[in-house]
């Protein structure tokens, strides 16, 4: 799959999605992202339900986190890291755009902003799978979520 794929079949997309966790493996050039993904939505009975996942890029290109901005709080606290995606078009950003010529062709380049630090972490790779960190990882991206103990903002 593809993050665009994934994104059209998550109803909100990875906005306002929450980093718990990031793991970076160089010698397999994968990295998987822990989430909790936004499930709910405003005509929703629990618009702020979220549901655990985690996100494998395969054959990553690219990996990078920009420093925090210094005026932010960054250290960690215990909480997950607020956050939200989107592509990175040509022409978005400079420093994206002067890596794109040693990228293989049709590289999809992402961006997760990182809300606490005021920063972003870039990662692009071949592939993208999406799966669920309860027991119900069989089921379709959009299957049913459960009931998460976490909040926005915690």
């Amino acid at each position: 799959m593809t993050f665009k794929e994934i994104e059209q079949e998550l109803p909100n997309g990875f906005h306002d999605s929450q980093i718990r966790t990031i793991d970076m493996d160089f010698i397999n050039r994968s990295v998987a992202i822990g989430l909790n993904l936004l499930m709910g939505g405003p005509d929703m009975p629990d618009p702020e339900e979220y549901r655990a996942g985690t996100l494998t890029i395969a054959s990553v290109h690219l990996f990078f986190l920009d420093a925090p901005d210094p005026a932010y709080r960054f250290t960690p606290n215990g909480s997950p890291i607020n956050s939200y995606g989107a592509l990175v078009e040509v022409g978005d950003i400079e420093k994206i755009d002067r890596l794109r010529p040693s990228l293989p062709n049709n590289t999809v380049v992402y961006r997760f902003f990182l809300e606490e630090w005021n920063s972003s972490l870039f990662v692009a790779g071949e592939s993208v799978e999406l799966s669920w960190d309860d027991d119900s990882m069989s089921e379709p991206i959009n299957g049913p979520a459960r009931k998460a103990t976490w909040r926005k903002g915690r």
